[in-house]
């Protein structure tokens, strides 16, 4: 299973690092990069991702994700602060997993629990 993703707010450099992670362990196919929010509800409901990494602006919280999340249930939202120390994963029960002391290894835990554990192709 192909997880399907999209980077929306991300600096480019934590983007990279996050998905190049990611697509070691998981099979991840990114199907959009939003550097903006203008209309963001409705461009995902067209895109249908499986997955947002959501990139956090300025001081705003990890409750940025609740709106989108009701919208689509069916999604998981990533959110990272701007500065990757910390990231909160949003799923609809609803469900909020605080990721403390993110780190790699518990990222991919916290992922690979949630999708098939597929290798990714290639």
């Amino acid at each position: 299973m192909k997880v399907r993703t999209v980077v929306v707010t991300m600096s480019p450099l934590l983007a990279d690092i996050v998905l190049n992670f990611l697509q070691s362990h998981l099979a991840v196919d990114v199907i959009g990069v939003l550097d903006d929010r203008e209309e963001l509800a409705l461009r995902l409901a067209a895109i249908r991702p499986d997955l947002v990494l959501l990139g956090l602006l300025g001081s705003e919280s990890d409750a940025c994700a609740r709106p989108l999340l009701a919208l689509l249930p069916y999604a998981r939202f990533l959110v990272l602060a701007p500065n990757g120390q910390h990231a909160w994963l949003h799923e609809m029960r609803p469900h909020r997993l605080a990721l403390r002391y993110f780190s790699k290894r518990g990222l991919l835990r916290t992922l690979a629990s949630r999708y098939d554990h597929a290798a990714p192709e290639g």
